[in-house]
């Protein structure tokens, strides 16, 4: 005899229309395995009172809706897993008011072999209330069933048990055992394996809480097999408890081969640029799944100061990039031809994307900031839609020469063109942050030169052009020389 095998959704979605008069919806997933038994095109729901257990009616279900579910991404598929949507509806024109309020239930033979319980019938149900409760009530709908609708062996997964409430009541979500039959209205649970119980759903070394605010279980198998999980949502309106829905939801672990996350080459995390030069380092990123789009997006606090990121010249269509790696100091290299610029710092290839970072240091607002950075993100679209990553920061310390300035106290301006200017030595001029006052004085105190500019030069002629005679002056300098401040006097002997 041919089995039943069935992937489980929430039983019965009571769709209010007023006057007493409901929809009735009933999802049933059925796992499509070879000799799997075939599924009936109409079904009867029991609709029972919640109290007495008194049959009030009964509902015929017409099956209006049948599609397979496409699982996995371009990431994973799982092999020979097979699940069909069934969706079954029906209507109740008039359900007389009852302040007990109803019960639905609906059991069929059988369930497939599941891995954590004693598997037998299928049994769910829900609670709604009475049809007069002010503004009426339709259940709790379930989300669809996922398209990652499996377990992978060793991973976290997250299920997402919740549901939508067409009149807004507060939900609450439980994990219960799993239902076999009903006696009246009384359920009859299923048995666990041993290993298994409600606080150990999935067995030793595993894992299986449920957020009760949100319904999403994370789950984390240890063995293959297949498991059912079920799930009970309270409904509440103004605090008052006025339903209750039960739905199960069967997932196979499996062994899963994911995608590979990406990786950065080994460039390394720290490069010194130096003040009023200009540098370039590559930035190079790939994703082992070769055929996969990649992206690298570059992004730094140096942008506002000029830096730029390009991609290199190409040779013969290809460009490259070299970097030194950061555990053997070695120069590494990448070609990479399918590549291109898609914005002012993202570029996009398959399997492997580079970009060369290029700052002109020259701005004296950067020595007054204490660090710069470049962080390298490379991502390509992960399983779940959201991004796989890698990242990278990269530290920018800007380098300066060390300044020191010296002051001749000789000098001879006879225009022999050796020595005939006196000044401080020019390279140690700093331009960003040197101001500086110098006068010179003769023996009796007045001064012959004065200047504010600190790369100043003296010819030996007084403030009205004038050559001065030979002998002694001094100089004061006061203010900054070199990146340092200066307070200094001192003789200056003029020969002719």
């Amino acid at each position: 005899m041919s089995e039943v095998r069935y992937c489980y959704h929430e039983f019965v979605q009571m769709l209010y229309l007023g006057a007493n008069s409901y929809d009735l919806a009933m999802r049933l997933f059925r796992y499509c395995e070879p000799g799997a038994a075939t599924l009936g095109n109409t079904y009867s729901v029991s609709i029972l009172d919640q109290v007495t257990c008194a049959s009030a009616t009964s509902v015929t279900t017409i099956r209006d809706t049948f599609y397979q579910i496409n699982f996995g991404d371009q990431c994973y598929t799982p092999p020979g897993l097979c699940v069909e949507t069934h969706i079954y509806r029906g209507s109740i024109s008039f359900l007389a008011n009852n302040p007990n309020g109803y019960m639905s239930t609906w059991s069929l033979c059988c369930r497939n072999t599941i891995l954590n319980v004693n598997a037998n019938n299928l049994g769910l149900y829900t609670k709604f209330p009475d049809p007069a409760l002010a503004g009426g009530n339709s259940t709790p709908l379930f989300v669809d069933y996922p398209t990652d609708g499996y377990f992978c062996i060793g991973f976290d997964k997250q299920i997402d048990f919740s549901c939508t409430d067409a009149d807004g009541d507060s939900l609450a979500y439980f994990l219960v055992n799993p239902i076999n039959t009903f006696t009246g209205c009384t359920p009859n649970l299923l048995g666990w394996n041993a290993g298994f119980n409600l606080t150990n759903i999935l067995g030793p070394g595993s894992l299986c809480t449920i957020n009760s605010s949100t319904g999403i279980v994370t789950a984390r198998p240890a063995q293959l097999g297949k498991y059912v999980i079920s799930v009970k949502v309270i409904e509440y309106r103004n605090g008052v408890k006025i339903g209750e829905t039960v739905r199960d939801i069967q997932y196979a672990a499996l062994r899963c081969s994911y995608n590979s996350k990406p990786v950065l080459e080994n460039f390394s995390a720290r490069s010194i640029f130096e003040f009023d030069e200009e540098k370039c380092i590559d930035l190079v990123a790939n994703d082992p799944n070769g055929n996969d789009t990649f992206f690298l997006q570059i992004s730094s606090n140096a942008f506002q100061f000029g830096a730029v990121v390009n991609l290199p010249a190409p040779t013969g269509g290809v460009y490259v990039f070299e970097w030194e790696d950061a555990t053997t100091g070695l120069v590494d290299t990448a070609q990479i031809s399918n590549v291109r610029k898609i914005n002012s710092t993202t570029f996009e290839g398959v399997g492997k994307v580079g970009a060369r970072f290029c700052w002109d240091v020259n701005e004296c607002e950067i020595l007054s900031l204490d660090s710069f950075y470049i962080e390298a993100l490379g991502y390509s679209l992960g399983c779940d839609g959201s991004k796989d990553t890698v990242s990278r920061r990269v530290s920018v310390p800007i380098k300066r020469d060390p300044y020191s300035y010296n002051v001749p106290n000789v000098f001879s301006p006879n225009d022999d063109g050796i020595n005939d200017l006196f000044y401080l030595k020019k390279d140690a001029y700093d331009r960003c942050f040197d101001a500086l006052n110098v006068r010179v004085y003769n023996r009796w105190g007045q001064i012959v030169f004065e200047s504010e500019d600190a790369k100043f030069t003296w010819d030996g002629t007084d403030q009205n052009g004038s050559k001065l005679s030979e002998g002694t002056y001094f100089v004061v300098l006061q203010g900054f020389y070199g990146g340092k401040e200066v307070t200094e006097n001192f003789p200056l002997t003029l020969f002719r």
